[in-house]
C-alpha cells in the first residue's frame, strides 16, 4: 500500500489544481478512502459532504464530488470495494431530510462521462490505460448495483450494462466500407491537403475499427460474469435503444432470444484474427459461461 501513496497524492494534487477544483473536504475524504482502510465509510461520507450538511440545504449540492470520485474509481481498482462502501454510506446519510439517498448527479455523471466511452484503438500511447479505466468503472458500477440494499432507486444501473453489451455485440460499423457521415467530415478538405484528408479520415475510422472491440469486450464480459444469471432471466426494457446498433433484428428489450444472439456474437468475436488473443480468449470464456447459465449454473467465469 505504501508504495501507492505517491500515486494517490499525485492524483489528488492534480484534482486540486483543476480549473474548477472540488471542495477541500471532498479531496480530504478521498485521501482517507485511499490511505486509511480503518476509517468507517459512514464517517468518511459525512465528512465529504460536511459543508452541504452544515448549510442544511433541502437540496444539498455536492456535484463536485463525482469527477474526482469516478476518477479515483477508474485509477485505483484495488479500492473498488471501499469506494462501493463509501457510496452506499453516502446514500444512507439521514441528513438534509434524507436527500442524499438520491446521490444527486451520480447517474448523470456516469451517463455523460463514463458510459460514452470511445476506444481509440490506434493510439498505442493511451489505449491500454483508457481501456483499463473503463473496465474498472464497469466493475465498480456492477458492485454498487449488486451490493446496494434492495429495494432501491438504482435498478436502472444494469441498463449501463445493456449499453456496453449492445455497443460490443450489436454495433458493427466495421462491416461496412462506405460511411456517409465520415464522407461528410472529409469532403471539404482541399485537393492539395492530402495529408490532412488522410489524418481526418483515419481519426474517424479509428473509433469504428474492429479492433475497438479490444476495449469493449472485457467490459461486456464482466457484466455477464457478475450479473449473467439475472441478465439471462431478465425481461422488459433495457433502456434507450440506439438505432445505429443494428445487428440485432428482433424485438426491443431483454429476452432470451437476444441473449442467444449475444452468445453468437461472442462466438464470432472469439474467431476474429484482427483482435488481441486476450480478447478472443475472453469471448470464448464468456460463451462457455453463458452455456452454463442456460443449464442452470451460476456461470461464474
Amino acid at each position: 500500500m505504501s508504495n501507492m501513496i505517491p500515486e494517490y497524492e499525485a492524483f489528488l494534487a492534480q484534482e486540486a489544481q483543476d480549473e474548477w477544483p472540488p471542495r477541500p473536504e471532498i479531496l480530504s475524504a478521498l485521501r482517507i478512502l485511499l490511505i486509511d482502510a480503518s476509517a468507517p465509510a459512514a464517517d468518511v461520507a459525512r465528512a465529504c459532504v460536511s459543508r452541504a450538511i452544515a448549510e442544511a440545504n433541502p437540496t444539498p449540492e455536492y456535484g463536485d464530488l463525482w469527477s474526482p470520485f469516478i476518477g479515483a474509481v477508474e485509477r485505483f481498482p484495488e479500492h473498488c470495494d471501499r469506494f462501493v462502501e463509501f457510496l452506499i454510506a453516502l446514500h444512507e446519510l439521514p441528513d438534509c431530510d434524507g436527500e442524499f439517498k438520491w446521490l444527486e448527479g451520480f447517474s448523470m455523471y456516469l451517463c455523460e462521462f463514463t458510459y460514452d466511452y470511445v476506444d481509440y484503438c490506434f493510439n498505442a500511447t493511451t489505449r491500454e490505460t483508457e481501456r483499463q479505466r473503463f473496465l474498472n468503472a464497469n466493475i465498480f458500477t456492477i458492485k454498487f448495483y449488486q451490493r446496494l440494499p434492495r429495494p432501491n432507486r438504482f435498478g436502472f444501473l444494469i441498463n449501463h450494462g445493456a449499453w456496453v453489451l449492445r455497443r460490443t455485440l450489436e454495433h458493427a460499423p466495421y462491416e461496412r466500407f462506405h460511411h456517409p457521415l465520415i464522407e461528410n467530415v472529409i469532403q471539404d478538405c482541399d485537393e492539395d491537403e492530402e495529408d490532412f484528408y488522410n489524418m481526418k479520415r483515419d481519426e474517424a475510422l479509428e473509433i469504428i475499427d474492429v479492433r475497438a472491440l479490444n476495449g469493449f469486450v472485457p467490459a461486456a464480459a464482466v457484466w455477464l460474469e457478475y450479473c449473467g444469471k439475472e441478465i439471462y432471466e431478465k425481461q422488459g426494457s433495457l433502456g434507450r435503444e440506439i438505432r445505429a446498433y443494428d445487428k440485432w433484428k428482433g424485438s426491443e428489450g431483454w429476452s432470451k432470444e437476444r441473449w442467444a444472439f449475444w452468445k453468437e456474437r461472442f462466438t464470432w468475436i472469439s474467431a476474429v484474427t484482427a483482435l488481441n488473443r486476450k480478447t478472443r480468449r475472453i469471448a470464448k470464456n464468456v460463451v462457455e459461461s453463458m452455456r452454463r447459465i442456460e443449464q442452470g449454473d451460476d456461470g461464474v467465469l
